[in-house]
């Protein structure tokens, strides 16, 4: 540039910024919460853009894993593991301009054992527990002491990894999700063996039906953007018995012919003085798991089949044909040591709250 053509753009420039009437560049920026991280990783991305001469009207995100948003500042969880590209594009009545970050999100695989705390609102937390994909026979040999025929049929099933709930749902996360409400039996004031005003937080949330949970899972999902559901039976099953499959024990602790170690491992009808108790009191099993047996039942996603012929190998939920009840598992407090085996089934109609029966999340 000469020194006349620079002379004059100087000029120029600072007649642009005496005036008002220079034009302002609308210019599209974001910042991501988190860019690392076991998938499910939820993000939240936060509009960082300059606006030009007009206001920003409309934003329109790429996640980059085929899902797009057009709120300012949204939440997304990447659900696969992957590195991803994200794009922002705003929006003015002047123009618009796009801003592209190149594998700015890495969504990686969890290891087995590997616990992911999510915070509900009120910064209540919520432990979850990695599966890694395995195979197992589910259900009881023609052999095992105590079964029943409902455990018919054995069969092999293979699962892909989840997440699942390091301990049953607590009346603290119940109310921190459905704004304070609680449907417990077992908490102050609803029950005579729990003095006035002691804190019940920490008990599994229970008396709340097959219906009442699904409700509080849309809840919870609109909360936290993620996908929490209900484990299916064989879900459920395999996470019950934690490896112990080779040959399958009644118990993940052993087959405990006589019933003498299972108060170590769980609330039932001989320890439990008529109620529940804080989840995570008894010993784990292989996985990390807590009250897997005892405590309250829990409800799986499943209708309930009165035998397992022609059931999913998938392990996903069975949920066709439809029943007229659903499927729960683990036994409770008010239970004989039997009903606790890895094997055993039970069921509850869909509308029908229970003060022995709560639930543990999947996802």
């Amino acid at each position: 540039m000469n020194r006349t053509s620079w002379t004059v753009g100087t000029v120029m420039l600072a007649a642009c910024l005496l005036l008002t009437g220079c034009p302002k560049k609308l210019t599209a920026d974001f910042t991501a919460d988190a860019v690392s991280g076991t998938a499910p990783l939820a993000v939240r991305f936060t509009d960082a853009s300059t606006p030009g001469d007009t206001p920003i009207a409309a934003w329109h995100w790429l996640f980059g894993d085929g899902s797009e948003s057009v709120a300012q500042n949204p939440l997304h969880v990447y659900a696969a593991v992957g590195t991803y590209n994200v794009s922002l594009e705003v929006t003015a009545s002047g123009g618009s301009d796009t801003k592209l970050k190149l594998s700015l999100i890495n969504a990686t695989a969890p290891v087995a054992g590997e616990v992911q705390t999510v915070m509900l609102p009120g910064n209540v937390p919520l432990e979850m527990v990695w599966i890694a994909p395995g195979t197992f026979t589910m259900s009881s040999p023609l052999t095992e002491v105590d079964r029943y025929g409902d455990e018919d049929f054995e069969h092999l099933v293979s699962l892909n990894g989840y997440w699942v709930g390091r301990y049953e749902v607590t009346q603290e996360q119940w109310k921190a999700v459905a704004g304070g409400s609680n449907p417990s039996r077992f908490q102050a004031g609803q029950s005579p063996l729990i003095a006035a005003g002691a804190d019940t937080n920490h008990r599994p949330v229970e008396n709340a039906s097959w219906n009442d949970a699904q409700a509080f899972l849309l809840a919870l999902n609109a909360a936290t953007g993620d996908a929490f559901r209900l484990p299916s039976e064989a879900e459920w099953e395999y996470a019950c018995r934690a490896g112990n499959h080779v040959p399958p024990t009644r118990f993940y602790w052993g087959d405990d012919p006589g019933y003498t170690d299972i108060g170590n491992y769980a609330w039932y009808a001989d320890n439990a003085d008529g109620q529940t108790h804080d989840v995570g009191g008894k010993t784990a099993n292989a996985f990390g798991l807590y009250d897997m047996v005892g405590n309250v039942y829990e409800m799986c996603q499943d209708w309930y089949h009165d035998s397992y012929l022609d059931a999913p190998p998938d392990g996903t939920a069975w949920e066709l044909p439809a029943g007229t009840h659903h499927s729960c598992r683990g036994g409770s407090w008010d239970d004989a040591p039997k009903y606790g085996r890895s094997a055993c089934r039970y069921e509850v109609q869909p509308s029908f709250p229970n003060q022995s029966v709560g639930f543990r999340l999947a996802r």
